[in-house]
């Protein structure tokens, strides 16, 4: 097959296009310009080091325009509104499975390919999205938006591999430089300092306001309600704990502070709901409501005018507006949607 690759420099997405090399396949390496910055032009200088050595042809695609106004515009609202964004999992959708693979396919290839930890499987009854081998580096919960058309033109590689075989694989090829760390933080993000990032596009929302509990007593101060997320219980600077951040008002500028026990739900209303099995009415499943969370019984429930509702029988733990609730049965993908 011809096969185009997403490729950063990195040392996932460098072996995986090194074993669709191995199997036969023609392969193009194709990296995304999302924000002008040094931190993208060194992306692109190491994306095309790793694209020589491999002995593939390498190409640029510019997406930087489309990106402000799908994630990083997208990211500051929600933050503006009281929600923890998940920019990965929206940009998978939009970007990396939506523009880019569509480019990936003008390009004349037959598929795009990535270093995702995460496996597809085709059935006869259709596409299945499944949780990579490695446990802990399963990407499978960012993927759960896409679609199964955009998932029927895609492959992952590293699916059957654990995290630390890769590395291995990856410095005995000589791919990337061992002394090269990894990226632990989102890619326009490089220090991982949300609040400024959000309180530059948006000054409005840095002021002082309340901490306060559940019975509205005042229990400090903060600089901005936008810079904290539900569940949050570091950087709290309050005695008597631990506290854990309850709620979040942004009209009010209050955060409300309780202690673990009222740190837990019941109930929670999604929507953008994205199928991957035909649709059901009621179903059991087994729920992610962030990244790397231990997944929790539920009870899915969708009618067709009303949002779906994750109902848990055994309580779960609040979950942040703005989060993606990912369904499984097992290792399989049912559905996802975002948590209101």
């Amino acid at each position: 097959m011809k096969i185009g690759i997403g490729i950063s420099g990195g040392v996932d997405s460098a072996v995986a296009a090194s074993h669709l090399l191995a199997q036969g396949h023609e392969v193009i390496g194709f990296t995304m310009t999302l924000c002008p910055s040094a931190h993208t032009d060194e992306t692109i200088e190491k994306a095309a080091q790793v694209a020589k050595k491999l002995g593939i042809s390498h190409i640029v695609l510019d997406f930087s325009s489309v990106f402000q106004k799908e994630i990083l515009d997208y990211f500051v609202s929600e933050y503006a509104s009281g929600h923890t964004p998940s920019p990965c999992a929206r940009c998978n959708r939009r970007i990396k499975f939506g523009i880019m693979q569509q480019a990936i396919l003008d390009h004349g290839c037959d598929c795009m390919a990535t270093g995702h930890y995460a496996r597809i499987a085709k059935k006869k009854n259709g596409i299945q999205l499944l949780r990579g081998v490695d446990p802990i580096k399963d990407q499978s919960y960012f993927l759960a938006q896409l679609t199964s058309a955009q998932l029927s033109k895609a492959c992952f590689p590293l699916g059957e591999y654990q995290k630390a075989e890769v590395k291995e694989q990856g410095a005995a090829l000589g791919l990337v430089p061992k002394s090269q760390s990894e990226s632990q933080d989102l890619c326009f993000l490089p220090n991982g300092d949300f609040a400024a990032f959000v309180a530059k596009a948006r000054p409005d929302l840095v002021k002082p306001g309340w901490l306060i509990d559940t019975h509205g007593k005042r229990l400090g101060q903060h600089t901005g309600a936008f810079q904290y997320t539900i569940g949050q219980r570091r950087g709290l600077g309050l005695g008597g704990g631990p506290w854990y951040v309850v709620g979040i008002d942004i009209s009010s500028n209050t955060v409300t502070i309780g202690h673990q026990e009222e740190l837990s739900c019941h109930e929670i209303s999604i929507d953008g709901l994205n199928w991957l099995v035909p649709p059901q009415q009621e179903l059991a499943v087994q729920v992610q409501l962030r990244y790397r969370m231990r997944p929790v019984h539920a009870i899915l429930t969708t009618t067709s005018s009303s949002p779906a509702i994750l109902s848990f029988p055994d309580g779960a733990p609040l979950a942040p507006p703005g989060q993606l609730a990912v369904a499984y049965q097992g290792e399989q993908v049912l559905a996802s949607g975002w948590i209101r």
